[in-house]
């Protein structure tokens, strides 16, 4: 992986030397250290730059438009590249090594975009098909969302069959074949494709598809299987013209800018932070929780870098204020809902409806932790909760009767959104 700090974007002058790196990203810079990321792949017989580059001003346009997000570009060897045989791969080789790329180096990236034309749309559903088998679930949780160019999700009916035995392309395009089989399967079987489904069975990743009208490699049925309406865009022109725009007002660039914004702000906040209120007895232990979730919010802000997080009681300094207070059942559903991440603070045991949004946010598929001081309080689902095989992953941290016991473990917070992502049998 290459990174290139500019606060414009420009292709890179010495761009012929970087054909060995797989993944090239244009930053921003240190200093602006955006956590959101676009990542575009291109299809075959693609190239990431110069003159005859695949995505044309498009990654540029992206760069401009959305400050918040880096922009990377993926290479592979496909196409005439592949007669230097020593350094071809099949797309499902290829597919484990831009998954392993999502999974570790860019793992500071909070929201990731995949955006795929033709075979390389095949290649990000790969991927994402190898972090569904390998259970990779934190780095699948990073993905969010998928564009689909005039990528053919079923084969192209226009690749020859004979050629599979040739061609690690044809084999990949082949209608119908293994590699196309086993990706669906995993989609259909792992993912939900709408933003608006949250669920703990299957991981949410919102997909659309562009369509060319006159695409003579991508028939309509391959490009938008499986999607309603509302997720396709279909445009005039044939494969290639849908993704070189040719300035900002372009129909397909402003629907598929759109469509990014959409999948960068799923989340209102980062961290939905639940703990004891409505059941506390005096005003006393009112404020001993809520100095608590305080602090723990401060943490949550300076430590890790999360900068929305929802608490109930952040604005409520006293018991007699949150009772005045009219929280609806619907709005702490709605912020839990539009949250990444669950956290619960358990200092004692206490009967309260954090417990009640604990279950609620592993039905709605959100990773969570539960931060308590010993885990026997916890109710006996809740204390064996990271060892089911649940979509979501439950982390429980306990920090003891130590007075010191709260801070001590904090350190562990400076792991920032990998917290979520591991399992802890302590």
């Amino acid at each position: 992986m290459h990174i290139v700090d500019q606060a414009e974007y420009k292709e890179p002058d010495n761009f012929l030397t970087l054909a060995e790196e797989p993944l090239v990203i244009h930053r921003r810079g240190l200093d602006r250290a955006n956590k959101q990321l676009v990542i575009f792949v291109h299809g075959l017989n693609g190239r990431r730059y110069g003159d005859n580059s695949t995505w044309g001003n498009f990654p540029k346009f992206v760069f401009e438009d959305i400050p918040q997000t880096d922009v990377g570009l993926y290479e592979y060897v496909t196409g005439f590249g592949r007669c230097k045989f020593w350094k071809s791969i099949s797309l499902s080789q290829e597919a484990s090594i831009f998954a392993d790329i999502i999974r570790d180096p860019l793992s500071n990236y909070k929201t990731i975009v995949l955006v795929g034309h033709s075979m390389g749309g095949l290649l990000c559903k790969a991927a994402i098909s190898h972090l569904i088998r390998t259970g990779e679930r934190d780095a699948l949780f990073r993905i969010g969302g998928l564009i689909l160019m005039a990528s053919p999700q079923l084969g192209s009916i226009r690749v020859p069959s004979f050629l599979s035995a040739f061609s690690p392309d044809a084999q990949a395009l082949q209608t119908h074949g293994d590699f196309i089989a086993e990706i669906s399967a995993d989609f259909d079987n792992h993912l939900y494709l709408d933003e608006s489904i949250h669920a703990f069975d299957k991981a949410t990743i919102p997909t659309w598809v562009v369509q060319g009208a006159s695409d003579f490699w991508v028939d309509q049925l391959s490009s938008g299987i499986g999607l309603a309406s509302s997720r396709k865009k279909i445009v005039r022109g044939g494969h290639g013209k849908v993704i070189k725009p040719v300035n900002t007002t372009d129909d397909v660039y402003s629907w598929v800018k759109e469509r990014i914004k959409i999948s960068l702000g799923r989340y209102k906040y980062d961290v939905f932070l639940s703990s004891a209120m409505a059941s506390l007895k005096n005003e006393e232990d009112y404020q001993k929780y809520r100095n608590e979730a305080l602090h723990l919010q401060t943490i949550l802000k300076d430590k890790c870098n999360f900068q929305t997080i929802f608490y109930a009681g952040h604005n409520l300094k006293t018991k007699a204020e949150f009772e005045a207070q009219n929280l609806s059942l619907e709005d702490d559903f709605d912020a839990l809902r539009t949250s990444k991440y669950f956290l619960l603070l358990y200092p004692e045991k206490v009967v309260s409806s954090v417990l009640f949004e604990a279950g609620w946010a592993l039905a709605l598929g959100k990773p969570s932790v539960y931060y308590v001081r010993d885990r026997k309080d916890l109710p006996f689902l809740m204390r064996e909760a990271p060892a089911a095989s649940l979509n979501a992953k439950v982390t429980i941290y306990e920090y003891g009767s130590s007075p010191n016991g709260r801070d001590e473990i904090l350190h562990l917070l400076d792991a920032k959104e990998r917290l979520w992502g591991r399992r802890n049998k302590s």
